[in-house]
């Protein structure tokens, strides 16, 4: 679309808008001091980030004047919201004017996986007001989604001017971390700690926000490690501890289930030679997540492996007699799961057991949802390469480089009829 036509289309939404206003016959508002200085805050950061804004011809149209219509635009539709609360009465024109609103704040939308960006785009997420303050800084539960699979909550942080540290920060390139000023934080679910129980396929993790004052905590739990599947519905506590304040934020709410489409089938499909058997055993799709348990199961004992699949690690101990000894070790196994397309899934997290001859070892991993509905799944083996003294060996990119094993390749045909509420 050429430059006229976006201020074609930003001249009929404000038109929508209007209309809207004078049939609400609203009286005059004016926008408090507060909301001002919080729009001035949005103008600096878009422009400081750019990145953050759809792709839009910029000739003709000046940065800044495309800046304040942007947040013009939202800051009419904040209004108007705050007009029509109170009545039942949304119309089809205001509500289709509200939708074409560019919103740019959500942490799921700018921080979040694929999954966590298709619940945003697709209203599953629930956004709250859920928020309190000690010391004049203001802790936020913004955003909350549960699929069955893992719970997501999007913390954000509020200095009110002060000079603080950041709620979360990025590993830097050369693996140091920057201090921030998180020190602990857990989910308490009808009223356990999440923490507490963290081991196998019980796992609690914290990852970056939107910005250095947000972060994303996620939390999965499968029942092979002997806990149940979360409810349906349970009350939440957000437990965070900053440093420099003394009293610990604690949030409380209420989650439900988000009710969406979910896939399920169990191929029990196996591929198997001398030494190893992959098993794909269950598959589970939502929208914002795939779940996938498989089992390794080694076939003889640890001294017969092969170099292939395992290896001769060096540790050093700094107590008891024996400071420097091997040990052999089946070579870290991982899979990756790539779509019809040829689509690699994103990890987003996962467990698993050690294996012994004959006991199958059990992963459940976590991964991004398929772009687009699957005909076909293909599940690629590999080794996770590393040093002898236990170093993971990276590529120029910094991935750990991976070693396919094509023998135990597996490609299954997804079943149509497994939906399940």
């Amino acid at each position: 679309m050429n430059p006229s036509g976006f201020e074609n289309q930003d001249q009929e939404l404000d038109e929508k808008l209007q209309s809207e206003k004078e049939n609400l016959e609203a009286e005059m508002v004016v926008i408090p001091d507060l909301v001002r200085q919080r729009l001035d805050a949005f103008y600096a950061q878009m422009e400081s980030y750019p990145e953050l804004l759809p792709n839009r011809p910029s000739s003709h149209l000046s940065v800044k004047r495309f800046f304040r219509g942007t947040a013009i635009t939202a800051a009419s539709a904040a209004l108007i919201g705050v007009m029509i609360i109170g009545s039942a009465f949304v119309s089809p024109t205001m509500a289709e004017s509200l939708k074409q609103v560019p919103l740019v704040d959500s942490v799921f939308k700018l921080a979040g996986d694929l999954g966590l960006q298709t619940a945003d785009r697709k209203g599953l997420a629930t956004s709250t007001n859920l928020s309190v303050t000690h010391d004049g800084i203001t802790l936020k539960v913004s955003q909350i989604i549960f699929d069955g699979t893992r719970l997501v909550v999007a913390l954000e942080k509020q200095d009110g001017g002060q000079k603080v540290l950041p709620l979360f920060t990025r590993i830097t390139p050369d693996g140091n971390i920057p201090e921030d000023s998180i020190e602990k934080f857990d989910l308490f679910i009808n009223g356990k700690s999440a923490l507490n129980q963290n081991g196998a396929f019980s796992l609690l993790d914290g990852g970056p926000g939107k910005d250095s004052n947000s972060m994303i905590i996620s939390y999965m739990r499968d029942p092979a490690g002997g806990l149940p599947d979360l409810p349906e519905q349970f009350d939440l506590k957000v437990y965070a501890k900053l440093k420099g304040v003394t009293k610990p934020f604690t949030l409380q709410t209420t989650v439900y289930k988000t009710k969406l489409g979910r896939k399920v089938f169990q191929p029990q499909i196996s591929k198997t030679n001398q030494y190893l058997k992959y098993t794909v055993n269950r598959v589970e799709m939502t929208p914002v997540t795939t779940r996938i348990l498989t089992t390794f199961t080694m076939l003889v004992d640890l001294k017969d492996m092969p170099d292939d699949y395992a290896v001769e690690r060096k540790y050093i101990s700094t107590e008891g007699p024996h400071k420097n000894y091997t040990k052999k070790e089946v070579k870290p196994l991982n899979y990756a799961v790539i779509d019809d397309q040829g689509r690699e899934l994103e990890i987003l997290g996962g467990s698993g057991q050690s294996i012994s001859k004959n006991q199958p070892g059990q992963m459940v991993m976590l991964f991004t949802p398929f772009v687009d509905p699957p005909k076909k799944i293909t599940f690629k083996p590999y080794i996770l390469l590393m040093t002898p003294d236990g170093r993971a060996i990276l590529d120029a990119k910094g991935q750990w480089v991976r070693q396919y094993l094509p023998e135990f390749e597996i490609t299954i045909d997804v079943p149509q009829n497994t939906n399940h509420p």
